[in-house]
């Protein structure tokens, strides 16, 4: 993404969901945490930007490999 992103817009929303269904994840998943690295992003917008909140996201497979050994 060219541009930092601030608000919520749908844009940004769509950007953020489609960088997390690339991680393996389906629609819903996706936009479940995409809600979710605004709402941080909103509390906390001191911290990372929204991109690296984004990318700190792990891959489907790596989630569900950590699931398994430490639970969820």
């Amino acid at each position: 993404m060219t541009r930092q992103m601030r608000n919520l817009t749908y844009r940004d929303r769509m950007a953020v969901i489609r960088k997390i269904e690339a991680k393996g994840y389906d629609f819903q998943e996706s936009e479940r945490l995409a809600w979710g690295v605004f709402a941080e992003f909103r509390n906390h917008p001191q911290g990372l930007n929204i991109e690296a909140r984004g990318r700190q996201i792990l891959t489907k497979e790596e989630w569900e490999k950590e699931c398994r050994e430490y639970g969820c």
